[in-house]
C-alpha cells in the first residue's frame, strides 16, 4: 500500500478493532434505470453507499465497518435496504434484506447472493451480493480499510488474510473460554486486591459494562438548547472578600528572631504584629481582602505569606522563607477553604536550603451569595503532626521537589499589523498600508515573569528563546499567562493573551504524567481592531472574554524537569545571573528592550525594599527567571502544511435585531487570517467604489502564508478562488409582527468557501469530539430527565436509568477503540493523552454504573446532581489542550462595519470518515446566535441557520454530500487569471420545490417572570420566533405568572432540510417575553428556547402533553414556561392549496374570547382539563412592614388571588397595637388543571387603606407551587412504601448479615468467625471505627480493606473499656460542651478517613473494581458479631447543628409559613440585592384540595393554637463567635453582643472583650417579650471604641414566633439522657412521660404503654437498648423484684422514644435535641458575603427552668 509522505507505515490501521464488516458487491435484476443506493444499518447506525446511475445491474464495490464496543450477540441483525433515488420526489424503496449474524459468529465469514423482498414481504426478482466478515473483539489478524488502497477493490476476497482463530473451535468452546478468561481475570484482581494497599483500578474489565441493544441517541446541532452561558459575551465583576487568619508559626530557621508575617494579594498588603525572641510565634491575627472584579482575574492572583524577622528599623527585614498559593485553587477545595492548615515555607532565594517554617493559617475565599457551612470545630493538641496537616489540596504529596518549568517560544505568525500609539492614527491618514510591530512576549507563572527579547518591525517573529522559571512541583498555580506584546514608544500594549492550564496537560493520577505540552501552535485571539486606540474591545487582547476576532499564532512548547537531588537546583546564584544576562546581549535587541531588562530589575529592588529585604540580598531574587537561546525545531517538525477547505451555506437569517434598518447587510465566515475581508484603509475612494472593491475583492492573503504557500507550488499571484463574503441583501421586517428583521432566502440560499492551509493534526480533534459526543448525549438525557422531575409520576428513575446505560456503552465503546487510532507526529503530551483518557473514561463510566446501581424512586435528585459532576468531568476531559486548527468567526457586517459575530469551533464542524469522530455539527443544518461584541447581557443580535463544513482537501466531495437533495448548486463563473481548485463548491443553492408546515405554538403560561413595574409586578406578552415570520400574544396586565391559553398558527412555514432529519434535527422556536409600557417601548423580560414536535404527512397524530421550558435573561434564571409547540407536514396531495392532513384534530381552531380578535385558544385535549378545587386560607399576620411613601403603614390588608379569583381578609385596625388577624380561615373555589403540576402560582397582595378609600400597595409574595400546600396523595405515599427510608434499628443487635455479604464474598467464600480470630474475645465494631460508644457500623469494616484494619483496633485494649469516670461534682454544662465537640470531631475524622480510603483517581471515592460490583446472590455469608451491650455516655453531649437550626427543621413552617413581602422591580445586576426590596412578612398558609372532599369544618384550622397576644421569658444564652471581621486598625476587634426585640435591647458593653476575633463570651441575657409583637429577636456583635461610634461586626435574626408554636418543640430541646440532679438535670418544664403522653392526644393516639425494656405508642413498639438506662439498672437487676425496678426508669424509656418520635408511623416526626447552634452573622453594608459565624442556642421554656446555650448562644423562651 502506499504511505502519505510524512506519515509512518508501521502505525495501525484504525480498522483493526473492527467487529463486522460488510463489503457490498453488487445489486442485479434492477428494474428500469435511475440512481440506486443502499443502505446498511447495524446496532443503530446506518451508513450508505455512493449513488450509482445504472440500468439493470449495480456495481458498488464498496466496503463499510462497524466499531464493535462488545462481542457481537447470537440474535442480532443486519438490515440491507436498496433505493431508486431521485431529486424530486422522495426515495423509493425497492426492497429490503434482514440478515441475520448467527451463522457470521461461529463461521467468522460470509458470502450472500439474496433475493430482496418487498413492502408485503414478497419475494422481488432484485439480488444483492455481500460480504461479511466478523471478527472477535481479541481477534490476531489484521483487517486492511479501503482507503488505504490506491485502487478500488472489486471483491475484498482478494486481500482476506484466514483468521486461523476462528477455524478450529467451536462456539460452546469460544463461550467457555471467555467464561474461564474472565473468571481468572477477577481471581486476578482479588490476589492482587489482597496484596496491594492503594486501590487503584488499573484492572478493569470492560467486559463488564456490557448492555445490550443499545441505541445512541444522535446528537443535536439544530435544536440544541443553547446554555444561558453560551450566550454570555463579557466576564462581569463580582465582589469577593478573602479571609486570611494567621494563627501561628512553627519551626523557623534563625537564631534569637524576631519574626512578623506579611499576607500579600496583588498590590494588597498586611501584616502581623512582631514576635520577640521566639521561633514559634503566636499571632491569632485575621485579615480580610476585598475585591471587586471577575472571576477569571481574581482567580490568577496568588495569595504570598511570607515571615520576615524584624530589624531594628520598623518593618524591615529578612526574609526567612515564602509559601504562594493562586486563589483558584483555594476556591476549588471543598466550602472554598483551608481550615487550620500547616503552609511550609521556602526560601526562594536557596532553593537547596529545604524547608524554613510552618505557618499554620485559614484561608477563605468567598463570592457573593457563597453560603459558608460552619467551620468544623477541632480540639488541637500540643503535640500535632504538622506532617500530615499541610496546607495543600488532596492527593498532592507533602515533600514537593524543585522543578524547573520551561517555556519554550519559538515564532509567531499572521500577527495584526498595528501600530499602538498616537503614531497609529497618524500614519492612516497618511495613507500607509501596513504598519508593522514589535513582538515579545511575556509569560507569567506563579507570581513570576519572564520575557523574550524584542524582534522589530515584523508579523512574523522569530525568538528561539527559552524562558524558564524555578518552582516547586506540584506548583500550588494552575494556569499559565503567555501575553504577547508589542513594544511601543507610549506603553507596551498586549496583542493577544493564552492562557495555559496546567490541570489540562497533566495527569496528577498514579498513572498519570507530568505537564508537558507541545511543541504546537497556539492560536491567539482578541479584538478586531488593529489600533490600540479608541479600542473599546482591548480587554479581549488582554485574555479578559472570549476574543472575538483572530490574531495570529504563537509557535510553543512546556516541559518540566524535577530536581531529584539538591545539587541539581544548586547553581551559584550571581553565575547564573550573568549567564543569562549575556545571552540576552546576544540577540540585537532595541534600545528600548535593554532599558527594559534593567527597569525590570530596579523594580524587583524596589518591591524587596518595600517588605525590607536588606540591600545586599536584591539579586539572587531574580535568579528565578532564566531566558536562554534555543535551537530553533527543524523545518516542517510539525509536518507539511495540509490544504484544508471551510464551506458553508446559510440557510436562515431572521430575528435581526430591528436596530439594523434597512441597510444591506453581508457576512463574512473566516478561520484564522484566511477569509478576512480587508479592512479598507484609504479615506480617499469614492464612496460607492468603495463598497463594491471591499465586496468583491479577494482578501490578500498575509505574508505569513505566502512562504508557505511556496510549498504548496502556488505562486502568491494567483491564489486560490475563495468567496468568502455573502452578497449584500436588504432586511425586511419579519412576517406578522414586524419588530424584527429577516433576511429573504426562500429560493436562493448564499454558500461561501474559504481554503486554507493548516498542519494536519486533525486526528486530535476527531479524538475529542468522540468524548464530546458522549457527553453531549449524556447532557440531553439528564435534561430529559429534569423536566421529568418536575412532573409527579413520571418516570423519571427510568429514563435516567436509560442515560446512564447509553453513557456507560459510549465510554465503553470509546475505550475499545481509543488506542487503536493512528497520530501522525504525536508530541509527548498527546502520548500521555492517549494513554490516560480510556483509563479516565472508563473510571467515570464505572461511577455511572455506581449511579445506576444506586438509583431507586427516591433519590433520583441527587443522582442527576452526581451525573452532572461526571458530566463535568467529561467535558473538562474533552478540551483538547492543542487545538492546531483555529476556530471559525462569523461577522456581520452592515454599512461595511462589523456589527455582530459568532464563534465555531472548528472541532465542531470538522470531517472525518468516523462518524464517531465527526465534529457534533459538521454537515447538519445548525442554529447559530450571532451576539454583539462587548454586550453584557447576551442579548441575541440574529438567528442563523446555517451549515458547514470543514476538512482536508482529499474529503471535499463530502463537503455537499449531506445537503438537502432539493437544492441545486449553482458555480461561479470563472476568471481564467485565478487559480481553478480541483473541486469547485458551489457559491449557491437553488430550491423550487416545497414542502410546507404549520406551527402550532400552545402557550399555557409562564411563571415566576421577573417584574417590571414599580408596583412589582409586570403587563407580559410574548413573541414567539419561528423562521421568518413572528407572532405576539395578547398583554396580560399587572402579573407575574400570565395564563395565556392561546395557540398562535404558524401557517405555510418552509423548512429547510431532508424530512426523516425533522424528527431529530428540528429547527427552534425562540419565545421572547416582554413587559408592555404604556409609554416607551416594551422591556424585555427573559427568553426561551423550544423544539417543537414534528408530525410528517404520513405519521399518525396524537396529541402532545403540555412541557416546561426555563426562561432565562442573561444569565439570571428568569422563570419557566409551559407550552407546547407541534410543527406539522402539510398535505398538498390534492389540487388546491396544502391543508392540514386529515387526522389532526382540530383542523381550524377556535376563537378565544372575541373572533374578531383573530385570537385561538389551546384546543381541548392539550388544555389542561379544570376540576374544582378548595383553598383554605389561614390569616395569621403580618410583621416587620416597612413605610410606603414616607408613611407608617397601619390598617393593612391581605388579598390573595389565584386563578383569577381573589379573598380579602378584614382590615387590621392598628397594626401597631396587634398585627394579627382576628378572623383565621376563608377560603375560596376555583377550578385548577387536574394534573397538579399544571397549577397556576398563588399571588399574595399586601395593600394599606389610607383616607379617601384610596388604598396603596404595600408589598407582593407570588407563591410559584401550590403542590406542596396540597395533601399526599394515596399513590404517592404508596410509592415510598416501595422503597421504604432507612430506619434506625432500635435493637442493640446491630444487624449485620446484609451488609457484611460483600465483606464476606471478598474474602474468598469463608465464613469468618471474628469471634475466632480474636481469641475468643468478642468484639465491639463500634471500636474499629473509633467510637465506642455509638452503634456498631459494620460497613466502616467492609469499606476498609481487611489489611488496613490493625488488629489492636479490633481488640479492644484494657484501658479503652476502663475509662475513668468523672466526678459529678466536677461536671458542669461546659464539660457537656466540650465532650459534644471531641465527639463531633472524631466523627467528622472518620469520615475522612472512609474517603481517603478511595480511589485516588476518583473524586467521587469508590472502589470500582469488577469484584466489588459483582457479588452474586449465593455467594453471600452470613457473619455473626455477638454485639456488646453499649455503656452509657459518661458525660451527657448535646447536638451541635453546625448550622441554623431553621435549616435542620424546614424553617418552622410545620404550620404557620412566613412569606417574604418584595416591592419595586430588582436590579438589573444578576447579583442583584434583594434586601432594598423587602416590607415585610406575611405569616398564614394555605390548604389546596378537591372540591368534593369538603366538609362541615375547615380542615387547615384543626389543632391551630389561639391567636390571641402572649407574653414569654426569653433567656440567651451565647457561647462564643469565631472568625469575626475586623474592625481595628490592628487588625482585631473589640466585640460585645446586643440584644434587641421590638423596643427593648439589652448588650454587654461593659464586659467588651478587648482584641480578640474569636471571643468565648458565656453569657445569659433575659427579656421578657410579648407575642405577636415583639416576634423578631436580633443578635448583633459590636466592635467597641473609645473614639466615635461603634461598628456593627455583623448580626443574625431569629424568628422566635415559629419555634415556639412549632408542632417540633423548639422552645426546649430533648436531652440525650434523663437525670434528677447535676449538671445534666432535666430542664423541661415537663417531664419526659407527660410530654409523650401530651404527643398521643394530640395525635388522637391511646396513651403509651410501658414495658419490661419496650414501650408500646399505637402499633409501634419501640424496643429500647440498654445504654438509655443509667448504670445502676443492671445492678440493681440483680438483687431486687424486676418489675417495680423497671417501672422506675420509664422517664429514661419515655426520653429514648421522644428521641426517636420521627420513626413513629404516619404521626412522627423529629424532635428538636438539646442542641447548640451555629449562625452565620451578616453585616448590611457588605450584602451577600458572610462575616462570621456564631453559635446560639434557643430554648423556649417554662420559667422555673433554663437551657443554657451551646457553644455559641442560646436562647430559652418560658411563658
Amino acid at each position: 500500500r502506499t504511505v502519505a509522505p510524512g506519515q509512518c507505515s508501521t502505525e495501525p490501521s484504525p480498522s483493526s478493532t473492527m467487529a463486522l464488516s460488510v463489503s457490498v458487491k453488487r445489486v442485479t435484476r434492477l428494474p428500469g434505470t435511475g440512481e440506486r443506493q443502499v443502505q446498511l444499518s447495524f446496532r443503530g447506525f446506518t451508513q450508505k453507499t455512493k449513488k450509482i446511475r445504472c440500468g439493470q445491474e449495480a456495481v458498488f464495490g464498496e466496503l463499510f465497518r462497524w466499531p464493535h464496543y462488545r462481542k457481537l450477540i447470537m440474535e442480532e441483525m443486519l438490515l440491507v435496504k436498496v433505493y431508486n433515488c431521485s431529486k424530486v420526489f422522495s426515495n423509493r424503496l425497492l426492497g429490503t434484506l434482514v440478515i441475520s449474524l448467527q451463522h457470521l459468529v461461529t463461521s467468522g465469514r460470509l458470502n450472500i447472493k439474496e433475493a430482496l423482498v418487498d413492502k408485503n414481504h414478497r419475494i422481488t426478482g432484485i439480488y444483492i451480493e455481500l460480504e461479511l466478515k466478523y471478527q472477535p473483539p481479541d481477534g490476531s489478524a489484521g483487517t486492511w480499510a479501503e482507503e488505504d488502497f490506491v485502487y478500488q477493490m472489486k471483491d475484498s476476497s482478494e486481500v482476506i488474510i484466514r483468521n486461523p482463530g476462528f477455524e478450529e473451535l467451536e462456539p460452546e468452546d469460544v463461550k467457555q473460554a471467555a467464561d474461564l478468561d474472565r473468571k481468572a481475570a477477577v481471581l486476578g484482581r482479588k490476589l492482587v486486591k489482597g496484596l496491594e494497599t492503594d486501590d487503584d483500578d488499573d484492572y478493569y474489565d470492560v467486559s463488564d459494562m456490557e448492555f445490550s441493544g443499545i441505541v445512541f441517541s444522535p446528537v443535536k446541532s439544530r435544536s440544541r438548547v443553547f446554555s444561558k452561558w453560551d450566550l454570555c459575551a463579557t466576564p462581569r465583576p463580582q465582589n469577593f472578600q478573602i479571609g486570611i487568619n494567621i494563627i501561628e508559626a512553627q519551626k523557623l530557621v534563625g537564631v534569637n528572631i524576631d519574626p512578623f508575617v506579611v499576607v500579600r494579594i496583588g498590590d494588597e498588603k498586611r501584616h502581623t504584629a512582631t514576635q520577640k525572641s521566639t521561633n514559634c510565634p503566636f499571632y491569632n491575627e485575621y485579615f480580610t481582602f476585598e475585591f471587586h472584579e471577575p472571576r477569571e482575574v481574581l482567580f490568577h492572583r496568588l495569595i504570598e505569606i511570607s515571615v520576615f524577622h524584624s530589624k531594628k528599623i520598623p518593618f524591615l527585614g529578612t526574609l526567612i522563607g515564602t509559601f504562594k498559593i493562586d486563589l483558584e485553587t483555594v476556591y476549588s477545595q471543598p466550602d472554598h477553604r483551608f481550615y487550620q492548615k500547616w503552609a511550609v515555607l521556602n526560601d526562594p532565594k536557596d532553593t537547596r536550603a529545604g524547608t524554613k517554617g510552618h505557618v499554620k493559617c485559614n484561608i477563605s475565599v468567598m463570592a457573593q451569595g457563597d453560603v459558608m457551612t460552619s467551620i468544623p470545630t477541632t480540639i488541637t493538641s500540643q503535640h500535632e503532626d504538622i506532617e500530615k496537616n499541610l496546607l495543600l489540596p488532596k492527593r498532592i504529596p507533602a515533600e514537593r521537589p524543585w522543578a524547573k518549568v520551561c517555556i519554550k517560544i519559538y515564532k509567531a505568525d499572521g500577527l495584526p499589523s498595528m501600530s499602538a500609539g498616537i503614531m497609529g492614527g497618524f500614519s492612516k491618514i497618511v495613507g500607509e498600508k501596513k504598519v508593522f510591530i514589535d513582538p515579545y512576549v511575556q509569560v507569567t507563572f506563579s507570581g513570576q515573569q519572564g520575557e523574550t527579547s524584542v524582534e522589530s518591525n515584523t508579523t512574523e517573529p522569530l525568538w528561539n528563546e527559552q524562558i524558564s522559571f524555578i518552582e516547586m512541583f506540584p506548583p500550588l498555580v494552575r494556569k499559565i499567562k503567555v501575553q504577547l506584546l508589542d513594544d511601543a514608544n507610549i506603553g507596551d500594549v498586549a496583542l493577544a493573551t493564552h492562557f495555559i492550564d496546567l490541570k489540562q496537560i497533566s495527569d496528577p493520577g498514579r498513572n498519570g504524567f507530568n505537564p508537558t505540552f507541545g511543541p504546537t501552535w497556539v492560536n491567539l485571539y482578541g479584538s478586531p481592531q488593529n489600533s490600540a486606540l479608541r479600542d473599546v474591545h482591548k480587554n479581549l487582547n488582554e485574555g479578559l472574554g472570549d476574543g472575538i476576532f483572530y490574531r495570529g499564532r504563537l509557535l510553543m512548547a512546556i516541559s518540566v524537569e524535577i530536581f531529584s537531588t539538591i545539587q541539581a537546583a544548586e547553581k551559584k546564584p550571581v553565575e547564573v545571573l550573568k549567564g543569562a544576562l549575556s545571552k540576552l546581549k546576544l540577540k540585537k535587541k532595541s534600545k528600548k528592550a535593554k532599558e527594559k531588562t534593567k527597569v525590570s530589575f530596579k523594580e524587583q529592588q524596589k518591591s524587596q525594599a518595600e517588605v525590607g529585604i536588606p540591600e545586599e540580598a536584591e539579586q539572587p531574587s531574580e535568579v528565578i527567571v532564566e531566558v536562554e537561546e534555543l535551537h530553533p525545531l527543524p523545518e516542517n517538525a510539525l509536518g507539511v502544511k495540509e490544504e484544508f477547505l471551510l464551506f458553508a451555506s446559510f440557510f436562515e437569517v431572521t430575528m435581526m435585531d430591528p436596530s439594523i434598518g434597512t441597510k444591506p447587510v453581508k457576512f463574512e465566515i473566516s478561520i484564522g487570517n484566511y477569509g478576512k475581508a480587508e479592512e479598507v484603509l484609504t479615506k480617499a475612494s469614492k464612496k460607492g467604489e468603495k463598497e463594491e472593491r471591499s465586496e468583491d475583492k479577494q482578501p490578500l492573503l498575509e505574508p505569513s502564508s505566502e512562504d508557505e504557500l511556496d510549498v504548496e507550488v502556488i505562486s502568491p499571484s494567483t491564489a486560490l478562488l475563495q468567496k468568502s463574503v455573502t452578497a449584500n441583501q436588504r432586511p425586511e421586517p419579519t412576517e406578522y409582527d414586524s419588530s424584527y428583521s429577516c433576511l429573504p432566502m426562500l429560493h436562493d440560499k448564499p454558500c461561501v468557501y474559504v481554503w486554507s492551509y493548516w498542519e494536519d493534526y486533525t486526528w486530535r480533534l476527531c479524538n475529542s469530539n468522540w468524548i464530546v459526543k458522549i457527553a453531549e448525549r449524556l447532557e440531553r438525557g439528564l435534561e430529559d430527565v429534569e423536566k421529568l422531575l418536575r412532573r409527579p409520576k413520571s418516570k423519571a428513575d427510568e429514563r435516567l436509568r436509560q442515560v446512564l446505560e447509553e453513557f456507560v456503552a459510549g465510554c465503553r465503546q470509546y475505550s475499545l477503540n481509543a488506542d487503536k487510532k493512528p497520530m501522525a507526529r504525536p508530541n509527548n503530551l498527546d502520548r500521555c493523552r492517549m494513554k490516560s483518557l480510556p483509563q479516565n473514561i472508563i473510571l467515570y463510566a464505572k461511577q455511572g454504573l455506581r449511579i445506576r446501581r444506586r438509583l431507586t424512586r427516591t433519590n433520583v435528585k441527587e443522582k442527576v446532581n452526581d451525573t452532572r459532576r461526571i458530566l463535568s468531568k467529561l467535558r473538562f476531559l474533552a478540551k483538547e489542550p492543542q487545538c492546531s486548527i483555529p476556530d471559525v468567526l462569523i461577522w456581520l457586517f452592515s454599512n461595511n462595519k462589523r456589527i455582530a459575530y459568532a464563534r465555531i469551533p472548528a472541532q465542531n464542524i470538522l470531517y472525518s470518515v468516523v462518524e464517531e469522530e465527526k465534529g457534533m455539527d459538521c454537515a447538519k443544518i445548525q442554529t447559530v446566535f450571532l451576539k454583539v461584541p462587548g454586550s453584557r447581557t447576551a442579548e441575541i443580535f440574529a438567528k442563523l441557520e446555517i451549515y458547514m463544513w470543514l476538512g482536508v482537501t482529499k474529503y471535499v466531495k463530502n463537503s455537499t454530500a449531506e445537503l438537502p437533495e432539493e437544492f441545486k448548486p449553482v458555480y461561479e463563473k470563472v476568471q481564467p487569471s485565478t487559480r481553478i481548485p480541483a473541486y469547485l463548491p458551489p457559491s449557491q443553492l437553488n430550491r423550487d420545490d416545497f414542502s410546507y408546515f404549520q406551527l402550532r405554538a400552545h402557550l399555557y403560561q409562564a411563571r415566576g417572570i421577573l417584574p417590571a413595574d414599580e408596583n412589582g409586578l409586570s403587563d407580559p406578552f410574548a413573541r414567539v420566533v419561528f423562521s421568518t415570520q413572528c407572532q405576539t400574544t395578547r398583554i396580560l396586565e399587572e402579573t407575574l405568572s400570565p395564563m395565556w391559553n392561546e395557540l398562535l398558527l404558524f401557517d405555510q412555514l418552509i423548512i429547510d432540510g431532508k424530512k426523516e432529519d425533522l424528527k431529530t434535527e428540528t429547527p427552534v422556536a425562540v419565545i421572547n417575553i416582554f413587559d408592555h409600557n404604556k409609554f416607551g417601548s416594551p422591556e424585555f423580560l427573559g427568553r426561551a428556547f423550544a423544539t417543537p414536535q414534528v408530525k410528517l404527512v404520513d405519521e399518525p397524530y396524537s396529541k402532545p402533553a403540555l412541557q416546561f421550558f426555563d426562561v432565562y435573561k442573561g444569565h439570571r434564571a428568569a422563570g419557566e414556561l409551559i407550552a407546547i409547540f407541534e410543527l406539522i407536514e402539510l398535505d398538498y396531495s390534492g389540487y388546491l392549496e396544502p391543508s392540514v392532513p386529515h387526522d389532526v384534530e382540530p383542523k381550524d381552531p377556535e376563537y378565544l374570547g372575541d373572533p374578531r380578535s383573530g385570537r385561538f385558544i389551546i384546543p381541548e385535549g392539550i388544555r389542561p382539563i379544570l376540576k374544582d378545587f378548595r383553598i383554605e386560607i389561614l390569616f395569621w399576620g403580618l410583621r416587620d412592614l416597612k413605610r410606603v411613601n414616607l408613611f407608617e403603614v397601619d390598617q393593612p390588608q391581605v388579598i390573595i388571588e389565584c386563578a383569577g379569583k381573589k379573598v380579602e381578609s378584614e382590615v387590621i385596625t392598628s397594626f401597631k397595637e396587634n398585627p394579627n388577624f382576628t378572623e383565621l380561615v376563608k377560603f375560596v373555589d376555583v377550578e385548577l388543571p387536574e394534573q397538579v403540576y399544571l397549577h397556576p402560582p398563588l399571588s399574595i397582595f399586601v395593600v394599606e387603606k389610607r383616607a379617601f378609600g384610596r388604598t396603596v400597595l404595600v408589598g407582593t409574595h407570588i407563591v410559584s407551587h401550590i403542590m406542596k400546600f396540597a395533601p399526599k396523595e394515596v399513590d404517592e405515599f404508596e410509592d415510598e412504601i416501595d422503597s421504604p427510608p432507612k430506619t434506625r434499628k432500635a435493637s442493640a443487635r446491630p444487624n449485620i448479615s446484609k451488609t457484611m455479604q460483600n465483606f464476606g464474598a471478598a474474602a474468598g467464600h469463608t465464613v469468618i468467625n471474628i469471634g475466632a480470630v480474636a481469641g475468643k474475645t468478642v468484639i465491639n465494631i463500634g471500636a474499629a471505627a473509633g467510637d465506642l460508644g455509638s452503634k456498631a457500623n459494620p460497613l466502616k469494616l467492609v469499606k476498609a480493606p481487611l489489611k488496613k484494619i490493625p488488629i489492636d483496633k479490633l481488640i479492644p485494649t484494657k484501658e479503652e473499656f476502663e475509662e475513668e469516670k468523672p466526678e459529678i461534682e466536677e461536671l458542669d454544662w461546659w464539660s457537656k460542651y466540650y465532650e459534644s465537640l471531641k465527639e463531633m470531631s472524631t466523627q467528622s475524622f472518620s469520615d475522612e478517613e472512609d474517603a481517603d480510603n478511595d480511589d485516588p483517581n476518583d473524586p467521587e471515592g469508590g472502589n470500582l473494581n469488577v469484584a466489588s460490583l459483582d457479588v452474586d446472590a449465593d455467594d453471600e455469608v452470613i457473619v455473626e458479631v455477638e454485639p456488646v451491650r453499649p455503656k452509657r455516655k459518661l458525660i451527657a453531649t448535646l447536638k451541635i447543628y453546625n448550622s441554623e437550626l431553621e435549616n435542620e427543621f424546614d424553617n418552622f413552617e410545620d404550620w404557620l409559613c412566613i412569606f417574604p413581602l418584595h416591592r419595586g422591580k430588582p436590579n438589573d445586576d444578576e447579583n442583584g440585592n434583594e434586601e432594598d426590596k423587602f416590607v415585610g412578612k406575611y405569616k398564614g398558609s394555605f390548604y389546596v384540595y378537591r372540591a368534593e372532599e369538603v366538609g362541615a369544618e375547615h380542615k387547615i384550622s384543626q389543632g391551630i393554637p389561639r391567636n390571641r397576644p402572649i407574653k414569654v421569658l426569653v433567656r440567651i444564652y451565647i457561647v462564643k463567635a469565631t472568625n469575626l471581621t475586623p474592625a481595628d486598625p490592628n487588625g482585631k476587634a473589640d466585640p460585645y453582643l446586643v440584644i434587641t426585640i421590638g423596643q427593648q435591647r439589652k448588650d454587654t458593653k461593659e464586659r467588651y472583650i478587648p482584641k480578640q476575633l474569636n471571643p468565648v463570651f458565656g453569657e445569659v441575657l433575659e427579656l421578657t417579650i410579648s407575642f405577636p409583637m415583639e416576634s423578631e429577636l436580633s443578635i448583633s456583635i459590636f466592635d467597641h471604641d473609645l473614639v466615635g461610634s461603634d461598628d456593627l461586626i455583623g448580626e443574625t435574626k431569629i424568628d422566635l414566633e415559629n419555634r415556639f408554636y412549632s408542632k417540633h418543640r423548639a422552645n426546649c430541646g430533648v436531652a440525650s439522657q434523663y437525670d434528677t440532679e447535676g449538671y445534666n438535670e432535666w430542664r423541661d418544664a415537663f417531664k419526659p412521660t407527660y410530654i409523650l403522653d401530651s404527643l398521643c392526644k394530640k395525635s388522637a393516639l391511646p396513651s403509651a404503654e410501658y414495658r419490661k425494656e419496650e414501650v408500646k405508642v399505637n402499633n409501634k413498639i419501640f424496643k429500647i437498648p440498654p445504654e438509655a438506662f443509667p448504670e445502676e439498672v443492671f445492678v440493681k437487676d440483680k438483687k431486687e423484684n424486676e418489675d417495680e425496678t423497671w417501672s422506675a426508669y420509664d422517664e429514661h424509656k419515655a426520653l429514648y422514644v421522644l428521641q426517636h418520635w420521627d420513626e413513629m408511623p404516619e404521626y412522627g416526626y423529629k424532635l428538636v435535641p438539646e442542641h447548640v447552634e451555629v449562625r452565620s452573622l451578616y453585616n448590611p453594608e457588605s450584602p451577600g458575603l458572610q462575616q462570621v459565624s456564631s453559635e446560639y442556642w434557643f430554648t423556649y421554656s417554662p420559667s422555673n427552668y433554663i437551657l443554657k446555650a451551646i457553644c455559641y448562644s442560646s436562647i430559652c423562651l418560658y411563658f
